[in-house]
């Protein structure tokens, strides 16, 4: 075999250089890739001089409410609370943090102060509908008066109305009317009593009627006594009585027209009385009320019902014991009452209600009950107002993940706007498996702004799944979480700072502490040119550094006491962190830092816990054999790769095929695997650490492991930036400070990531030391050349390449030649 071997491997080497004229092409010794350097200590931190600020405390400097660096979406919200029309409401959209809501509330105060009070709203009893309860509106103020008013009406009803009728001219006209009746009733029964003995006949007046009683022998006859008669005796009787019959009837029908007149004499009596009390009441309020046509209409509905009830305003003797619970506890003047719905009397401005608690009741309002005797009961006054009532007229402000928690808010809310009326329903019906009967009140008619806060994923999703959205909420406000790091938004920095010390009462901040924070603002973004807008995180470090600096015994807070509190946040949070040490320095986990293998390359990747993110060393193998299997990427085999790590290595397969000559196929297998990682992988950051595995297995170059790298990679072979490039770093010079021997480490990144760079302070020191050097690159070919020390001997794949004799591509050609010379004569 060694034989066989060796000889076409001999023939295959001259072979190649026959049937492939780009080998013998002019050599261009000048592509042979010039390095690039490392950056410096100042190259991977931006700091911020304090010789550019005129102050020694924020003590010297005012306060600030300033909007910082959001003009888009200023301009924005300008236009939507400006357009006062339908479905112009306000979506705010941005990350958390970026002071959506403190600037909202800032504008929505302002414009608040420009705007006239809303009214006043009641709910009155409908006389004509009781389920429907009537919605009036009233100017600011008037619902409460309305509301004293009534109750002031009622009670003067209840005191002069019972003395007018229990007064001694009013009962000596009842019995005046009484008497007379009576004196007709009595002429009319004695002439009929006349008329029935002259018939033979006795007439008894019962409960059932007028009974009329035969007399035989001068003595009225029983029942038993008739029924011994004879046939022939009670025909006789019976038609005497039929004569008699016709004279009852009229008797009884004159009685009931007595009855009749004389109670419409005393409803009449009452009337009048009740006309005299009530007129002198209420003619006040009819002329107070002259300018409020529904408020007249509903005054004379009162005065037309309190006539017709008098009586009710007469107190009866409560019973007692056993049959006390019989008795309706309900008052039964509430009908009188008034339901101030939404009270506006202590309002000067456009409400701005901020509803934090967005539950369907808390929004849209809701209808009471009380349970008595085992019933549910509910009357128009225990109508309550939403968030939505308690706004009109005025800005309702709605965090939009809230209102998708609660059932049926959203749509509800979607219908109120779109019809601009505050309808009020009570959900225990519209869920219940029987009907039942209830109030309905009349809706509000509504004229408010929403202002939906929320993310720009949720602006979106609701965009494209929910057709109505678009339609009702026309404008969006977006938030920029970044701006430029300039001299005006250092100073806007500044002037945030000096505000918050004396709104949160915190110690004053020198300049180190400032110029800390300015750039822990470009760290927030990962950006040297940028400052982050998340000035909630901000808030939490000045409040945070006035801890440790009061701890310390520190009258000012200085730039330690900034750099300790982010220590304590990162201490407070990296448990996983320090336990992925623990792991690696136990050798749990398998990671080389010092000398050279071939296949073998340390990746970098970063574990995101929402609340810290930190860095860690991937250690990433391959081996390679002939065969036309192409790239197997063991992470998708085991269904632990995502969707742009399978694209990545897609790209990794194009690039080869860019990379080699064209002239005829080079089949080889290529196994890369992610070791020791038992969980999903995703994005393309390794592209470039994986393509170099690959080209060390093939051409069987070593590879330094004192170093990492991280970047992605188009087919050209051109690197791309990556996130996480200050995480990825410190957890590698974490773990390589840890385990590692070598003198000096290093990290490869993708050159437009410099400017990324914001590296903690012991990472810096690493690095201002000489152990940590960090190289950006712009193609593989220089990453190649640093990780191995060989050239990898193609720059261009662009146009024609060249591969340079002796570099890896040249050993990895010569090596799947052989192979398939060794393959076809075996």
């Amino acid at each position: 075999m060694k034989k066989k071997t060796k000889k076409p491997a001999q023939a295959s080497k001259s072979a190649r250089t026959k049937k492939t004229p780009v080998k013998t092409a002019a050599p261009k010794p000048e592509l042979t890739t010039r390095l690039p350097q490392a950056l410096s200590a100042e190259q991977v931190y931006a700091s911020c001089p304090t010789d550019r600020f005129n102050f020694k405390t924020t003590d010297e400097l005012e306060s600030s409410n300033d909007i910082i660096a959001q003009d888009r979406a200023i301009r924005a919200i300008n236009m939507g609370l400006s357009i006062k029309r339908p479905g112009y409401n306000i979506y705010v959209a941005g990350i958390e943090g970026t002071g959506k809501t403190s600037v909202i509330r800032q504008f929505l105060e302002k414009w608040s102060a420009d705007s006239p009070p809303p009214y006043d709203w009641v709910y009155l009893y409908n006389f004509q509908d009781i389920e429907v309860p009537r919605a009036i509106k009233l100017p600011r103020g008037e619902g409460r008066k309305l509301k004293k008013n009534m109750e002031q009406l009622v009670k003067a009803l209840r005191s002069e109305i019972p003395v007018a009728l229990q007064s001694e001219d009013y009962e000596n006209a009842v019995n005046t009317y009484i008497s007379s009746a009576n004196d007709i009733k009595s002429k009319l029964y004695s002439e009929l009593e006349k008329l029935a003995k002259a018939k033979d006949f006795v007439i008894k007046s019962t409960r059932m009627g007028i009974e009329t009683i035969p007399i035989v022998d001068g003595r009225p006859l029983t029942e038993r006594d008739y029924s011994k008669l004879a046939e022939d005796e009670r025909g006789e009787i019976e038609g005497r009585r039929s004569e008699l019959e016709p004279e009852v009837l009229d008797f009884a029908r004159k009685v009931r027209a007595i009855d009749k007149e004389t109670s419409e004499q005393l409803e009449n009596l009452r009337s009048s009385i009740g006309e005299q009390i009530i007129s002198a009441l209420i003619i006040p309020l009819l002329e107070e009320y002259g300018a409020f046509s529904e408020i007249l209409e509903y005054i004379e509905q009162v005065r037309e019902d309190v006539k017709e009830n008098l009586l009710e305003f007469v107190e009866d003797e409560q019973p007692t014991g056993e049959d006390a619970y019989l008795i309706e506890d309900k008052d039964k003047f509430t009908k009188y009452k008034v339901n101030v719905f939404v009270d506006n009397s202590k309002i000067e401005k456009a409400p701005v209600i901020i509803e934090n608690n967005p539950t369907y009741y808390n929004l849209f309002g809701k209808i009471e009950k009380n349970v008595e005797h085992g019933m549910y009961l509910t009357d128009f006054t225990m109508i309550k107002a939403g968030a939505i009532h308690r706004a009109n007229g005025g800005y309702l402000v709605l965090n939009a993940l809230d209102i998708f928690r609660p059932g049926n808010v959203w749509e509800s809310l979607k219908r109120i706007l779109r019809n601009r009326k505050g309808f009020i329903e009570d959900m225990g019906e519209q869920y219940s498996l029987l009907p039942t009967s209830g109030l309905r009140p009349e809706p509000v008619p509504l004229d408010l702004k929403v202002i939906l806060i929320g993310t720009d994923e949720i602006y979106h999703i609701l965009y494209q799944q929910d057709e109505e959205f678009q339609k009702i909420f026309k404008i969006k406000a977006d938030f920029d979480f970044k701006m430029e790091r300039n001299n005006d938004n250092i100073m806007s920095y500044v002037n945030f700072i000096a505000t918050r010390t004396r709104r949160e009462e915190l110690l004053p901040f020198d300049k180190s502490a400032v110029a800390a924070i300015v750039e822990y603002g470009s760290r927030l973004i990962e950006d040297q040119n940028l400052l982050s807008t998340q000035f909630g995180e901000l808030k939490d470090l000045t409040i945070e550094a006035d801890f440790m600096a009061k701890e310390r015994g520190h009258p000012i807070v200085q730039r330690a006491d900034v750099e300790d509190a982010l220590d304590q946040k990162y201490y407070r949070l990296n448990l996983q962190e320090e336990y992925l040490l623990r792991l690696v320095k136990q050798q749990d986990i398998l990671i080389s830092v010092d000398g050279t293998r071939v296949g073998q390359i340390n990746g970098l990747a970063v574990y995101d816990y929402s609340d810290y993110s930190f860095g860690k060393i991937a250690r990433i193998t391959c081996t390679t054999s002939p065969s036309k299997r192409g790239i197997l990427n063991i992470e998708r085999q085991a269904r632990l790769s995502g969707k742009i790590h399978d694209k990545a290595v897609m790209i990794i397969a194009g690039y080869f095929k860019a990379v080699f000559p064209r002239n005829k196929a080079h089949a080889f297998t290529a196994s890369v695997c992610f070791e020791q990682n038992y969980g999903m992988i995703d994005g393309d950051s390794a592209t470039l650490a994986e393509v170099i595995a690959i080209i060390s297995s093939l051409a069987r170059v070593p590879i330094r492991q004192n170093l990492a790298i991280t970047g992605s990679m188009n087919q050209f072979g051109e690197v791309q930036t990556i996130g996480g490039v200050n995480e990825k770093i410190e957890g590698f010079w974490k773990i390589c400070d840890l385990v590692g021997r070598s003198e000096k480490y290093t990290v490869i990144i993708p050159a437009a990531n410099a400017q990324n760079l914001m590296l903690h302070k012991k990472t810096q020191a690493a690095v201002q030391a000489g152990r940590l050097e960090i190289i950006p690159v712009s193609h593989i070919a220089e990453a190649f050349e640093i990780a191995t020390g060989v050239p990898l001997g193609v720059r261009d794949v662009h146009g024609d390449s060249v591969l340079l004799k002796d570099s890896a591509l040249d050993r990895a050609l010569i090596w799947m030649d052989k192979a398939e010379e060794d393959a076809h004569h075996d």
